[in-house]
């Protein structure tokens, strides 16, 4: 394989890693408050843990 094709399907594993996590988190945390604390908008961590590995 191409280096840049291993390249960009490790990205994507450790993309589909972060949000897999991230989701989890999501489950037992107060995301509203999280967001207002760290000046995230509203929905932000939801929107980033449901996005498809292959989007940025």
């Amino acid at each position: 394989m191409s280096g840049t094709v291993v390249q960009t399907l490790r990205v994507w594993q450790q993309r589909a890693a972060t949000r897999r996590s991230l989701r989890r988190q999501l489950e037992w945390s107060d995301s509203g408050r999280i967001e207002k604390d760290i000046g995230l908008r509203p929905g932000s961590l939801y929107r980033e843990a449901r996005k498809p590995f292959w989007m940025a």
